[in-house]
């Protein structure tokens, strides 16, 4: 059976072509791996854009005009063996399990939060009863008696302040005009549509919203692509240096995947200089204007949280709440021993009574609990349930956006020199020669998301780009990039030579669903 040149395995070639580069100890033009491998120029010319993109190729020109594939760092495969493997399920496994987590700690958080912050409030109002009953019915004499002996006068009375307040609010509801209840109850409406749930505002609070920028890779590719088609699918590597936003050294391994995914090669100008042509992109049916593929896309900052600042403070001041009260259980648990001693002979009333100030709350929770679940001595369960664990989960509550909040800081203004980089690099191409640092600094000035702290933040850009393309510092304090004019200069008069004609769709020939041809 007699085979085609596309008739061929593309592993099995890809294979060949590192078996070469190992060899020659990462270094090879693509006719030294025609020669060394035996196999048709088409297909290693075919498959060497996978393994660039794969094992992370730079491309050199020789003084001859012809391109040099080097892998300076080894063949250490991006996508293959052990190493990528386990990486690629750790990733996945990382995923599944964070995403699994914040469903439980959503419910978890929530829970301890609001929960601990009604329990203890709740304490606090069985305590005050308890108290006004003990006040007021805890004596013998007839005007104990007359009041309900017993602590029911206490409890009448508790009962008459929340029946005077319940009527303050049911005459200020009955007397407001129809127009103000239509009013609130709209606005009542309108909040309710535009409230989040509570557990997305608390864990929007604790860990904020996630990444600003999660389709930014589909973004980028966008960018680059319209580039192309708005450029005749030529791009330098500089040109794509301003659109990512890349250093120069993550640009030239970014570049070799884009080649591979769309079909790319890299070229040599009669100068010596490399550019990269993607004429495949060429051929489409829309027509639409590219232009736009000049204008460059920078990335978002991150906010700390969505929340408004009110309800942040709400939820500061619930976990506030209930650190003070978590602290205090956990204090009074501690020393509780020495206190109660008393306490098992029935003598609670008049220990109430005669005790103040802190003691007093912690033995009313510790008597309610002991009579409630039949333990004989709660302070255990007081220093876990009502102590440690409240005390603990409101320090982290705490602890972690605190911490949170360099990260983000610190994420923020990588964002801000990236696209600072972005800003930079299409300066330094609109005016390779005499740019200085701070016609950088004002070009980024109006962008909030490209202005670093650092001061030296583009000073330190310029001087990354001119030892990567070879410029200079001249009068002024300004950086000349002459090789970059240059290479500018040679990508416009590859772009002058392609004709737009070629890439014409024409007319069609074959319809499959009428399956004539035209």
């Amino acid at each position: 059976m007699s085979t085609t040149t596309t008739d061929y395995k593309p592993e099995a070639v890809r294979d060949r072509i590192v078996d070469v580069f190992r060899k020659r100890k990462g270094e090879a033009t693509t006719a030294d791996l025609v020669a060394l491998t035996g196999l048709p120029k088409a297909r290693v010319e075919s498959e060497l854009p996978a393994v660039s993109d794969e094992f992370g190729a730079r491309l050199r020109v020789t003084e001859s005009g012809e391109i040099l594939y080097s892998f300076p760092s080894g063949l250490h495969s991006r996508y293959k063996g052990l190493g990528p493997s386990l990486r690629r399920f750790w990733k996945a496994f990382k995923k599944g399990a964070i995403a699994a987590a914040k469903l439980v700690f959503k419910v978890w958080i929530v829970v301890m939060l609001v929960g601990y912050f009604v329990l203890f409030v709740a304490l606090i109002l069985l305590a005050l009863l308890a108290s006004i009953a003990v006040s007021f019915g805890g004596g013998k004499d007839d005007r104990s008696d007359r009041r309900g002996g017993g602590g029911i006068g206490g409890l009448y009375l508790a009962s008459r302040l929340v029946d005077t307040f319940v009527r303050l609010w049911f005459y200020s509801e009955l007397f407001k005009s129809p127009e103000q209840r239509y009013y609130e109850g709209q606005r009542r409406v309108e909040r309710k549509k535009e409230r989040r749930p509570l557990y997305k505002a608390i864990f929007s609070f604790v860990f904020g919203d996630g990444d600003p920028n999660p389709d930014w890779d589909s973004v980028e590719k966008k960018a680059v692509v319209a580039f192309l088609q708005a450029n005749k699918g030529i791009i330098t590597i500089h040109e794509f240096m301003a659109i990512t936003g890349l250093p120069p050294l993550e640009a030239e391994t970014r570049i070799n995947r884009y080649l591979f995914e769309f079909e790319g090669e890299p070229r040599v100008s009669d100068a010596g200089t490399i550019y990269y042509s993607f004429e495949s992109l060429l051929r489409r049916s829309d027509k639409a204007d590219r232009t736009m593929g000049n204008t460059v896309p920078m990335k978002r900052l991150a906010a700390f949280s969505s929340n408004p600042k009110k309800m942040n403070g709400w939820f500061a001041f619930l976990n506030g709440f209930n650190l003070l009260f978590g602290g205090y259980f956990a204090s009074q648990a501690l020393s509780s021993h020495a206190l109660l001693g008393p306490l098992y002979s029935g003598e609670y009333a008049a220990k109430i009574v005669m005790t103040r100030g802190f003691d007093a709350f912690y033995l009313f929770t510790h008597q309610l609990l002991g009579k409630l679940a039949g333990i004989a001595d709660p302070s255990v369960a007081l220093l876990w349930g009502l102590g440690l664990v409240p005390l603990v989960f409101s320090v982290l509550f705490y602890l972690i956006p605190f911490l949170r909040k360099f990260r983000v800081d610190a994420a923020n203004e990588e964002v801000k020199r990236g696209n600072m980089r972005r800003i930079a690099y299409r300066s330094v191409i609109a005016k390779p020669q005499g740019l200085t640092a701070e016609a950088v600094r004002q070009a980024a000035s109006g962008a909030a998301a490209a202005s670093p702290k650092d001061p030296a933040a583009a000073e330190k850009i310029l001087v990354e780009l001119a030892a990567s393309s070879h410029g200079e510092p001249v009068e002024g304090g300004a950086y000349s990039y002459p090789e970059i004019a240059s290479s500018e200069v040679e990508a416009g008069k590859a772009r002058v030579a392609v004709k737009e004609a070629d890439f014409d769709l024409g007319a069609t020939v074959f319809d499959s669903h009428s399956g004539s041809t035209q």
